[in-house]
């Protein structure tokens, strides 16, 4: 009944669902979504349903843009988004500083797919072989792979639990090693050995299992929770799906008809179908999502203040910085035949010969060797400079360095193989 009044009143109000109410006269507007998944899988997914919707929405065309975390900020500061689609969280922390209107949410429980009760949480896991990491205290003192300080879905959510069970993770862990999108870099960094832990958030596993990527017998969850009505893995409390929220730039009529329109959209639409989805709601209450974030910023160090963008921009400069100040010292010396004497040099080679690296740990050490800053590290190897941060320093832990130009010195067995 609710569904055929909204068919009705779209038809009393004129609005027809057909391809000729957009034209070259139509105004474009922008939908940033937050790609947790990477931009291809955002596109892929979520333009079909605005392309369907633009019909409702007379003189208006639609068109999905994909953003990471900082994209969104920046996106909002400059205007160039007119609604944005993320989680409440994320809303929640944009919205201190920006007019947001809420206006519909998702609901993914579908026939034929896992039931949520339209919810989602976070999952925190290890490889399934990885003995001294069976409870979430056995972190302690472990590396753990996540998304960035402000990801709601793929690290604050996890916070909260982990706070919780008496664990600051910004204390009581090593610096956990934030990878950014899409997720599925931290499964690999876990399945890789260059992390003890991981976190996203749930079904995020599930589908990492679907495409092959990772057998479930690879993969043991840590603090797994069973909640009646939600069929996927679990590790934390949950909170509300996704939000569609509008802008100040969108005029009050547009909005009314484009929720509307959203909330007409059921399960068998074929946009609905393609993007796996079960149509949308109202927007619930956010009472729960703002405890849990009350509770990640009590505990966070710099109290939430400093942006994820300053902080990533900071790690950047501050790693290349030493890297390139130790290899001119170290290839000066080198080349001048200043170095130490060649006993301490066998000394110094012989003090990391133990050490055990990956793959990827040999490739960065390598390149670290040949003088390359960070940025060109991550171009040569076609991976993100956060990326090279964790490896680095990942490295100094090994090889117990305190600077570049000491883990250049313990690892000069390694250089020279």
């Amino acid at each position: 009944m609710i569904r055929l009044a909204l068919l009705i009143l779209l038809a009393m109000t004129g609005q027809v669902w057909s391809a000729e109410d957009t034209g070259p006269d139509s105004t474009l507007r922008t939908v940033g979504v937050l790609a947790h998944r990477g931009d291809q899988a955002a596109l892929a997914r979520w333009q079909p349903t605005f392309d369907a919707i633009e019909a409702a929405v007379p003189g208006v065309e639609l068109k999905v843009v994909p953003l990471s975390l900082d994209g969104v900020r920046s996106a909002l500061s400059r205007g160039e988004i007119d609604y944005l689609f993320t989680n409440p969280g994320h809303l929640f922390r944009l919205s201190e500083g920006n007019r947001l209107s809420p206006m519909v949410a998702l609901r993914t429980d579908r026939a034929g797919g896992p039931q949520t009760g339209n919810r989602f949480g976070a999952v925190i896991f290890v490889r399934a072989d990885n003995r001294e990491v069976t409870t979430l205290a056995d972190l302690k003192g472990r590396r753990l792979a996540a998304v960035a300080p402000d990801a709601f879905g793929g690290f604050e959510i996890a916070a909260a639990t982990l706070l919780r069970s008496g664990i600051n993770p910004w204390r009581d862990l090593e610096p956990v090693a934030f990878l950014g999108f899409p997720q599925n870099g931290i499964i690999d960094a876990v399945m890789n050995g260059e992390a003890d832990a991981g976190t996203v958030r749930t079904g995020m596993l599930e589908a990492a299992v679907m495409a092959g990527k990772v057998e479930a017998h690879e993969l043991r969850i840590l603090n797994a929770l069973r909640v009646p009505g939600f069929e996927l893995a679990l590790s934390t409390e949950l909170v509300p799906e996704w939000i569609l929220a509008s802008t100040a730039a969108v005029p009050e009529p547009e909005r009314r008809q484009m929720a509307i329109a959203l909330l007409a959209l059921d399960a068998d639409h074929p946009a609905a179908r393609a993007a796996r989805y079960g149509g949308w709601t109202t927007v619930p209450s956010d009472a729960g999502v703002r405890k849990l974030l009350e509770t990640v910023d009590q505990a966070r160090p710099d109290n939430g203040t400093r942006s994820s963008a300053v902080s990533g921009f900071a790690a950047v400069i501050a790693g290349a910085v030493p890297i390139a100040i130790a290899m001119l010292i170290y290839w000066r010396a080198r080349q001048s035949g200043m170095g130490r004497p060649v006993a301490q040099d066998r000394e110094a080679a012989d003090e990391g010969a133990d050490v055990r690296l990956t793959p990827r740990e040999r490739e960065i050490l390598q390149l670290v060797g040949a003088g390359k800053t960070t940025k060109e590290i991550a171009r040569d190897l076609g991976i993100s400079p956060k990326t090279v941060e964790f490896h680095r320093s990942h490295l100094m832990r090994k090889y117990e360095a305190h600077n570049m130009a000491e883990l250049v010195r313990k690892a000069g067995g390694t250089l020279a193989a």
